[in-house]
């Protein structure tokens, strides 16, 4: 079966985008493989009819089923004529909320539950509005009184509109950091030194710069996806202006990029990390350095900055 998922990226590791007619992506996903195809939406900057017209395409491609955040009249109109279902207040990442419907968790819903034009001014960088699907404009929230919902629910679809916000502003923000920080035209990328390399910051020293290193037991922890926090370290013009520790959700296959992301990091140092959290590093635009040895987690870092800390073997190449 295909479904059509509202996405803020363009991987199943994206974040939902919490408008359907006025997302950012459109994934359509396969549920018997996972397979997918990724559409960038082109109804995101329409002044009206953008729900109808997003409604129309993900018919078009042959989906039997859409899940998203929220959802307005004219779209849930134009998708129960079409014969397909709808699934709204879905957050998270778009691979969990799909393993949630092929587990049968989530119920479909014919009625909206967003008034019509919610989301109107969002866009991705290039196109009106602010953000990368957003929502920013007139109507981001409203009384919603021409929608049948009660009090209980509208607070919790609120509460989770708010949460989704407020992960996609430190996503946006951890991104005007980076090409503030890089050269002109140039964004920080991945870096994955060899043994006996020196790591330098290059195209990182602009005026900040968040730095993250996996510690456990007070010390960098060469095993990066099993750490029992993460030290935060805020620098300004080469030099530390701050630091905390943080505790990271548990260890799942792509959450530590994701929570990385959202922490606003720019770069990770690490001991060992696997081939697939590389790439998704890599697709955040999150520098990783590898191979650095156990340490003191802050000298670590003073080292980065001042080029001279000495890299190895990336201990968990896997």
């Amino acid at each position: 079966m295909k479904v059509a998922v509202s996405s803020t990226g363009k991987d199943l590791d994206s974040q939902i985008d919490p408008r359907f007619g006025r997302c950012a992506y459109f994934l359509i996903i396969d549920t018997d493989d996972m397979s997918f195809e990724v559409f960038d939406n082109e109804n995101i900057a329409l002044g009206g009819g953008a729900g109808i017209q997003s409604a129309q395409f993900v018919a078009s491609k042959g989906a039997k089923v859409v899940i998203t955040g929220n959802c307005g009249p004219n779209a849930v109109r134009t998708l129960n004529a079409a014969g397909i279902e709808v699934i709204v207040g879905q957050s998270g990442t778009v691979r969990e909320a799909v393993e949630r419907f092929r587990k049968g968790q989530l119920n479909p819903s014919s009625e909206p539950n967003v008034p019509d034009h919610y989301g109107m001014g969002g866009g991705r960088s290039g196109r009106p509005g602010m953000g990368r699907g957003m929502g920013m404009g007139r109507r981001l929230w409203s009384s919603r009184a021409d929608v049948s919902t009660s009090p209980t629910v509208e607070v919790k679809s609120l509460k989770e509109q708010a949460e989704q916000l407020r992960r996609q502003i430190q996503e946006i923000e951890g991104r005007i950091r980076k090409l503030e920080a890089g050269p002109q035209g140039k964004e920080p990328g991945y870096h994955r030194p060899g043994p006996g390399d020196e790591t330098r910051p290059v195209g990182l020293e602009g005026n900040h710069l968040r730095i993250a290193v996996p510690v456990s037991g007070g010390r960098l922890n060469p095993h990066f996806g099993h750490s029992e926090s993460f030290l935060i370290v805020d620098v300004e013009n080469g030099r530390i202006k701050g630091k905390e520790a943080k505790t990271p959700p548990p260890h799942e296959p792509g959450v530590l990029p994701n929570w990385m992301a959202e922490q606003g990091v720019d770069v990770v140092i690490a001991g060992g990390m696997g081939r697939r959290a590389l790439g998704l590093f890599e697709e955040k635009g999150i520098r990783v350095v590898t191979g650095a040895p156990e340490m003191d987690p802050e000298e670590a870092v003073t080292q980065y900055l001042m080029g001279t800390l000495a890299t190895g073997q990336n201990v968990c190449d896997h």
